[in-house]
């Protein structure tokens, strides 16, 4: 009988220590999140340090505490995160996903946890912001029935609490069945303005090219960071990838180009010379954000390079992972040093002058006023200049696109458009808040000449003959930005019942007495006179035919409004007196004349764009039998108004 022996158990092989293989994707974008917001902080909390956060307590002066002194920048510092985080899935769902794609509603549902977190951090600021202000701890507040009343009488604090209603008005949006998802976008891109009217730009000097700096520099660095982090978490794996990075490689190239002009032109207002940049604390951090500005240019040249065209290669597609999780990580510590940079104050201009509220009612000084000076000055405002930008490349991209485009329809365009930077960012825009007459020439140009030079470019049909479905952003020229006859019926009349309502209520008083009121009014004005002149001028296609008769009664009915304007401009009491008495430049003639130059200015500077609208309506009459309208290009339809330049 064998023996049977016992079998030798075997050594076990040691156990090799490795983090986990997070196969599951949300665990894998909660560590991607926790690794950009460590990143963020971490970045927040040098620049604090730098800043002088938390530094010893001068005995005798009350202090709101440790807890208000570091809590308040991280507060802010997530509240940007997730303002950021929201535009970027509304971008995302909006215009970077195709129609069908699945992770459309998955941006969705991203924008409203995020909203949920703007909301509470926006809470929390309010907080913290009347803690800091009052020197009063934050614990304290929090029991007292006085912090409604406290945070009322603090600008700071006092703007957050719109701002808090407007972020729930974009996360209810977003719950709305069938609303275009490109109104919550706004909704929240709108959301991050008000805030920039109490902090350093307000109190600049130069107000308004400060202001429409920072309102310019928030918009694209939120559409730039949330679009790259919407991509990079949503995207990454899927096969829309190959459709939705070449859009958002577009629009961040233009928002590098908004976040340099616009950083560039904020930098020249608050620093007195190019030393400050290396002696004071302020441009110290101007240099470590344009450090990290270029890093990003890198990034991305790198992706244009190497992700961008070949996407649809899977092993492309860990480099982009790479690429854009590396990008994140610089971005977030970006947001820290804006951060630090908006509690830091700028360089003091010798003499002791500290900003906008020691200088004149327009926060900008006015050379003595001539013709030569409404020419030459200028007034580089980066807002303006950048949205004028976007329909002059885009309207060149398209004429490249078809060959055959009139140059009468370029021609017309691009005058519209010179003529806006001539009153926006010339001696025009600068003087236009100080005096009746410029004003009015000012006006006449945005609300009735721009528009009808813009309509007569055509641009809805130069977008219809350059893309198609397949297109990088689809058909555009299918997308009409009026779909429904009722609000062409009521937006003109809105549109001439606004003139009068101009100079007969306080409305011209409110929109000159800051930059942000003139620039809502300007864009009211125009966007209204596009609508009413692509009905009249019936060069782009319109979503119903519009007869001939309608056409020629609105164009009479506008050319009577600014008739009206200018003869009770000429005859009528004055208007906006006391504004005018005090803002008026040196050479400026006295108020009465003043005025019936803004009177002659309605009377005779839109003559000519409406009588060449009036022989186009002519031609058309004479081209077309009665009731012949203008049709969608995509049903086959032509336009049956002559071209401009054939």
């Amino acid at each position: 009988m064998s023996k049977v022996y016992p079998m030798r158990k075997r050594a076990s092989l040691p156990v090799r220590l490795a983090w986990p293989t997070v196969q599951d994707s949300r665990i894998r974008r909660i560590y991607a999140g926790s690794a950009l917001i460590a990143a963020g902080l971490l970045a927040l909390v040098v620049a604090l340090g730098s800043a002088g956060a938390g530094q010893q307590e001068i005995t005798g002066l009350p202090t709101a505490g440790p807890l208000t002194e570091w809590g308040l920048p991280v507060v802010r510092f997530c509240s940007n995160l997730c303002a950021v985080a929201t535009v970027g899935t509304l971008l995302a769902a909006a215009v970077l996903a195709p129609a069908a794609s699945p992770e459309r509603a998955a941006c969705v549902r991203a924008a409203r946890r995020w909203t949920l977190g703007w909301a509470v951090a926006i809470v929390l600021s309010y907080v913290l912001t009347v803690s800091d202000v009052t020197a009063l701890p934050a614990a304290g507040l929090l029991a007292s029935s006085d912090l409604l009343t406290y945070g009322m009488t603090i600008p700071q604090a006092r703007i957050l609490l719109p701002v808090l209603a407007v972020v729930a008005v974009a996360g209810l949006a977003t719950r709305v069945p069938r609303l275009p998802l490109w109104i919550p976008l706004l909704i929240a891109v709108f959301a991050m303005l008000p805030p920039t009217t109490v902090g350093h730009a307000a109190s600049a000097a130069d107000h308004d090219i400060a202001l429409s700096a920072l309102m310019a520099h928030l918009v694209t660095v939120s559409l730039w960071v949330g679009g790259l982090g919407a991509v990079l978490v949503h995207f990454r794996r899927s096969d829309d990838l190959r459709i939705v990075l070449p859009r958002f490689s577009t629009i961040a190239l233009c928002c590098f180009a908004g976040v340099a002009v616009s950083g560039l032109a904020a930098a020249w207002v608050r620093l007195n010379a190019v030393s400050d940049l290396w002696l004071s604390e302020y441009g110290w951090f101007l240099l470590a954000k344009t450090a990290a500005l270029m890093i990003l240019a890198l990034f991305g040249q790198a992706h244009r390079r190497r992700t961008v065209a070949r996407v649809a290669d899977r092993s492309v597609r860990q480099v982009f992972t790479r690429l854009a999780a590396g990008e994140m990580i610089v971005m977030a510590a970006a947001m820290a040093l804006a951060v630090g940079l908006s509690r830091t104050p700028p360089p003091v201009p010798e003499g002791g002058a500290g900003g906008g509220h020691d200088m004149r009612v327009l926060e900008y000084d006015l050379a003595p006023v001539s013709p030569a000076t409404l020419l030459t000055e200028i007034r580089p405002d980066p807002m303006i200049l950048l949205i004028l930008a976007l329909p002059a490349i885009g309207y060149l991209v398209g004429m490249r696109r078809v060959p055959s485009w009139p140059a009468g329809r370029a021609l017309a365009w691009y005058a519209g458009l010179a003529l806006m930077a001539l009153v926006l960012l010339g001696g025009v825009g600068g003087y236009a808040r100080a005096m009746a007459s410029v004003h009015a020439l000012q006006h006449t140009v945005l609300a009735v000449v721009a528009p009808v030079l813009l309509c007569l470019g055509a641009p809805l049909t130069l977008a219809a003959r350059a893309t198609t479905a397949s297109s990088q952003y689809g058909d555009l020229g299918s997308r009409f930005p009026v779909r429904r006859l009722s609000l062409l019926a009521v937006l003109p009349a809105a549109y001439m019942l606004a003139f009068p309502l101009l100079f007969r209520t306080g409305w011209l008083e409110w929109s000159l007495a800051g930059h942000v009121p003139r620039l809502v009014t300007a864009s009211a004005f125009f966007g209204a006179g596009l609508l009413v002149f692509w009905v009249v001028a019936g060069v782009d296609p319109l979503p119903r035919p519009i007869s001939w008769t309608v056409r020629a009664g609105l164009l009479a009915a506008v050319l009577v409004v600014q008739l009206a304007v200018g003869a009770f401009l000429l005859r009528g009491p004055l208007v906006a007196a006391d504004w005018f008495l005090l803002t008026a430049p040196p050479a400026a003639p006295d108020l009465v004349t003043d005025q019936r130059l803004a009177g002659a200015v309605y009377l005779l500077v839109p003559v000519l764009p409406l009588a060449l609208l009036g022989l186009r309506l002519a031609r058309a009459r004479r081209a077309a039998p009665a009731g012949a309208g203008v049709r969608p290009v995509r049903e086959g339809l032509e336009v049956r108004v002559p071209d401009l330049g054939t």
